[in-house]
C-alpha cells in the first residue's frame, strides 16, 4: 500500500502524524504534500522525525512557503510546484487530504 497524505492547513498535525505512523507501523510506503498553511507544520518536530528516518516522503509547495513560512525549509523536505501534488495522486493508491 502506498499511502498519500494532503494538508492544507495547519490544524492537521495530529491527524497526520498519527495516519502517517499507522501507515509505516504497517510497513506502507507513506508519502505527504503540505499546501497553503499546512506548508506551517515543517515546524513540527514530531512530522519532521518521521521525514528524517527515511520512512515519510514531504513535498512542500514552494508558493505556499513564500507566503505562510517563514525562513529557509528544513532539511529532508522538498519544496516544489504542484506538480508534485498530482503525482501524489498518481502514484498513490489511496489519499487523504486534511
Amino acid at each position: 500500500m502506498y499511502l498519500g497524505i494532503v494538508a492544507t492547513d495547519e490544524s492537521a498535525e495530529d491527524p497526520l502524524v498519527g495516519m502517517a505512523r499507522a501507515a509505516v507501523a504497517r510497513g506502507w510506503q507513506c508519502r505527504c504534500f503540505l499546501t497553503d498553511s499546512g506548508v506551517r507544520l515543517l515546524s513540527s518536530s514530531r512530522l519532521l522525525e518521521l521525514a528524517r528516518t527515511g520512512k515519510l516522503r514531504i513535498d512542500a509547495c514552494e508558493y505556499s512557503w513564500e507566503k505562510y513560512g517563514s525562513g529557509a525549509a528544513p532539511g529532508g523536505v522538498t519544496m516544489a510546484g504542484q506538480l508534485m501534488n498530482a503525482q501524489l495522486a498518481h502514484e498513490c493508491d489511496k489519499v487523504i487530504v486534511l
